[in-house]
């Protein structure tokens, strides 16, 4: 696999602003609006970078591994580790108290599941493009 899907690190951006969206939601906190939108287009960034490092990862692989199902597998895969230690990194940076791990645990795990979710997703749209384009050429060999 020799070339970046740049397609895939611009929706990794989207999806990065969608889960700093979702964890606007969940966080009760009293915050003024441009700190929570600047926590949104820091999730957005980081969604980036979660998506370049993952797309660079998933370019050094061998080209045997290049068919559909062990491409969206493997790319979901590299796509949760490094969304975890990135997000584990960012704990420890920022020396945060631990004192609620079970928040910290359902956070990430929510910031997976919405990832998993959408490399599912990614995967269906996929397919549904393939069978949609057979389809049409096989309408093109009736003519």
């Amino acid at each position: 696999m020799e070339k970046m899907n740049v397609q895939n690190m611009i929706k990794s951006f989207f999806l990065g602003l969608f889960i700093g969206v979702v964890l606007q939601f969940i966080d009760q906190g009293e915050a003024l609006f441009s700190y929570r939108l600047l926590v949104v287009l820091a999730s957005g960034s980081i969604g980036f970078l979660i998506g370049l490092m993952t797309e660079w990862l998933t370019s050094k692989l061998p080209i045997r591994l290049a068919n559909a199902k062990t491409y969206f597998f493997v790319n979901n895969l590299i796509a949760l580790v490094i969304t975890a230690l990135l997000m584990s990194a960012v704990i420890l940076i920022t020396n945060r108290n631990l004192e609620n791990k079970g928040g910290f645990v359902s956070i990430v795990l929510i910031v997976l599941g919405i990832v998993c979710i959408a490399n599912l997703l990614d995967y269906g749209w996929y397919r549904r493009a393939q069978h949609k384009l057979k389809t049409f050429q096989a309408s093109l060999k009736d003519k």
